[in-house]
């Protein structure tokens, strides 16, 4: 549940893009971060002085965009979406990052990550089922100290409560976000928590 309170007194990102790109998610149902999720992003970036982020599931380039908008971050992210890279695209240009954002066209886990070079932060948000497999690929391309974040752990409280699913689909890709949540709290290399902020954020600094 949203806490009315803080939705009150926490600063909204209101420059007139990530406005216009909010709404068009809303509009046709694209999943991007929340706000509290982006704000925890933004800190981070912040407080580990990052200068290099990779994103794996671009979407609209709302993360990436707003990151490198707002701490002049360089991010390179992956989409496999020719539609959602179209758009992406189109607003990257309009908010006048192309200067610091790279987008890869392509699945993520067919993309050799040796030729994408070292990164601060890497931020995960694409296909759960696959959340151990993307750690795996791209942890290499993390520097020690680095940290990884992965959204959506919760999805929307039912990893919490399974009890209301029907789709035998949904049912599975839960038992495999749950699968994931437990693995990646047991990576020795990794210090890991997973916070109950936006839909459930992975927060995994390496040792």
């Amino acid at each position: 549940m949203k806490n009315q309170y803080l939705e009150k007194i926490n600063p909204v990102l209101n420059e007139p893009v990530f406005v216009k790109m909010r709404k068009l998610a809303e509009e046709q149902n694209i999943p991007i971060i929340t706000e509290d999720g982006i704000h925890l992003l933004l800190q981070l970036v912040q407080i580990g002085k990052v200068k290099r982020v990779l994103e794996i599931g671009t979407a609209i380039a709302y993360t990436c965009i707003v990151l490198s908008k707002s701490t002049n971050v360089e991010v390179v992210s992956i989409e496999r979406n020719p539609e959602m890279v179209s758009y992406a695209k189109a607003f990257i240009d309009e908010a006048q990052v192309s200067a610091l954002v790279t987008i890869i066209e392509g699945d993520a886990l067919e993309i050799n990550e040796q030729s994408l070079g070292m990164f601060d932060l890497i931020f995960i948000d694409a296909a759960k089922a696959q959340y151990i497999k993307f750690f795996e690929k791209f942890e290499k391309t993390l520097l020690k100290g680095g940290v990884i974040v992965t959204d959506n752990l919760l999805f929307h409280g039912q990893v919490e409560d399974p009890s209301g699913i029907i789709s035998r689909n949904q049912k599975q890709l839960v038992r495999k976000i749950n699968h994931f949540n437990e693995w990646i709290v047991s990576q020795e290399g990794y210090n890991s928590h997973i916070y109950e902020i936006g839909d459930g954020m992975g927060i995994s600094i390496k040792k």
